[in-house]
């Protein structure tokens, strides 16, 4: 149970400093690759729009091809939806167990005078929280 806590104090300053110097390269790679991904879906684009004037009359190709991009922006939003529908809900559900073991610890807080079972009662509801959200937070994504 406290194995999260002792191997999150084991990390030292070099490990953090190594963890942002890799998140940061992460980042420009990801930007280079949005990039140009961008740009593929641009010549992707144009490709398809000229095959389909080919076709068709050029107009029309345009048209169909601003249709299609406008499908998948509709899907995207859909799917956008749907995430932020579950995040909100996770989150309103790991608050209301959260507030459950504070309102735990503050009830034995009272009924004791001693200082080292209100400590356990809040460890003990952090964890049981932790437990009963499966401990990730981004299961549900």
């Amino acid at each position: 149970m406290l194995k999260p806590l002792s191997s999150f104090a084991r990390l030292t300053a070099a490990d953090f400093h190594s963890r942002k110097r890799r998140w940061i390269w992460a980042a420009v790679m990801y930007g280079i690759a949005g990039i140009c991904a961008l740009f593929a879906v641009g010549f992707g684009a144009t490709a398809l729009a000229v095959w389909i004037a080919a076709l068709y009359d050029p107009i029309i190709a345009l048209v169909i091809t601003a249709a299609l991009f406008l499908v998948i922006a509709a899907i995207a939003l859909i799917v956008n939806s749907i995430y932020q529908t579950r995040a909100k809900r996770r989150i309103r559900r790991n608050a209301a167990l959260r507030s459950a073991a504070v309102a735990t610890a503050m009830v034995s807080l009272r009924r004791t005078g001693t200082a080292a079972l209100p400590i356990a009662a809040v460890v003990a509801g952090a964890l049981l929280a932790t437990q009963l959200t499966g401990g990730d937070d981004d299961a549900d994504e």
